[in-house]
């Protein structure tokens, strides 16, 4: 058998590249600060290069971009945080009466249908139902509670990733210029073009789908206080938070606010129930039933079925990014075809 040069060249760029990924992996949890700068700087360029267009230089451009973005948040900060901070001391405050309150009406539950007519065996099957539904609402609040406290102890990465934005971003076209640089030349015009493809996929999914989440938690929080159930605020930030989440997202951000008004009362939860369907099928006429699938590239079947894919690989992260990374993955593979079929 013949080795060819190719053979040879595309062997060392595939060891390479596992060995990068091998690195990468080991030294992931210092990664964060990066990975987020990244993603920031990757959703603010296209508003920094606009503005550089009008004619002001790069760093200016930046720095107009960065004062709009940091005085809306300080704005919003101001107004907001001081209420999300005493619904979060309220709320770790009452988790034991509520705790106590749910077990009350799981109790009452399972006396009734244990005095019902119903079969010995489906009591059984019932009793073990709920014994799961309550492992499962209690992992699911640590969950939570465990997210916030890493937000926490992450709190100096999470600081420093504007500043390492804002060198990305100075740097954008530099950066881009030598990482090309790597890519044998006759291979280089394809790989501008399958890049830009992922960008245009990406641009529309993830802006968008930040758009539409950040709508939600606004409609989410309003819905709940006209409805007087208690932490609105609360429940809307991880609602919108959740609903970048494809098709699910909308169903674990409703869980937490059925739950609070079910320990209010049974009226209330279904009330709840109801704003949710109105909010997320206001949704789905806004942006179509199929928008996300079309803005990737992929049915909506593919869509849950890389969500429930991620889900099983890495958790919560791992439903955000399966479909980003399938509509990457797909871009990739269309070329690929085009240039070896």
């Amino acid at each position: 058998m013949v080795v060819t040069k190719l053979v040879v060249r595309v062997s060392l760029i595939v060891a390479v590249l596992t060995l990068c990924g091998y690195f990468l992996w080991l030294v992931k949890s210092g990664l964060y600060p990066f990975i987020i700068a990244l993603f920031l700087a990757y959703l603010l360029n296209p508003a920094v290069a606009h503005i550089e267009q009008k004619g002001f230089s790069r760093s200016w451009s930046i720095i107009i971009v960065y004062s709009v973005l940091f005085g809306a948040l300080t704005l919003g900060a101001i107004k907001i945080v001081p209420i999300l901070i005493k619904e979060l001391e309220n709320f770790a405050r009452e988790i034991p009466s509520m705790a106590a309150t749910g077990q009350q009406l799981l109790e009452q539950f399972q006396a009734q249908y244990q005095n019902s007519s119903l079969p010995f065996s489906l009591r059984i099957a019932f009793d073990k139902a709920l014994l799961t539904l309550e492992n499962e609402l209690q992992g699911f609040t640590a969950s939570i509670v465990d997210g916030i406290i890493n937000s926490v102890s992450y709190f100096i990465g999470i600081v420093i990733s504007p500043v390492l934005a804002f060198y990305l971003l100075h740097d954008w076209r530099e950066i881009r210029e030598k990482l090309l640089l790597f890519i044998p030349g006759k291979w280089r015009n394809q790989i501008i073009i399958i890049v830009r493809d992922i960008d245009k996929v990406l641009n529309g999914l993830i802006r968008g789908q930040l758009l539409v989440a950040f709508l939600v938690g606004i409609l989410v929080s309003a819905g709940l206080y006209l409805l007087n159930v208690r932490f609105a605020l609360l429940i809307g930030i991880l609602a919108g938070l959740l609903d970048i989440i494809p098709y699910f997202g909308a169903i674990i951000g409703a869980t937490p606010a059925v739950t609070l008004a079910l320990l209010h009362s049974p009226i209330l939860a279904l009330k709840v129930v109801i704003l949710f369907l109105i909010i997320h099928q206001l949704e789905g006429t806004v942006i179509g039933p199929k928008i996300l699938g079309e803005s990737v590239g992929l049915h909506p079947l593919s869509v849950i079925f890389f969500v429930f894919v991620g889900g099983e690989l890495g958790g919560l992260p791992g439903m955000l990014l399966g479909v980003p990374v399938a509509a990457i993955v797909k871009v990739v593979f269309r070329h690929l075809y085009k240039l070896f079929v």
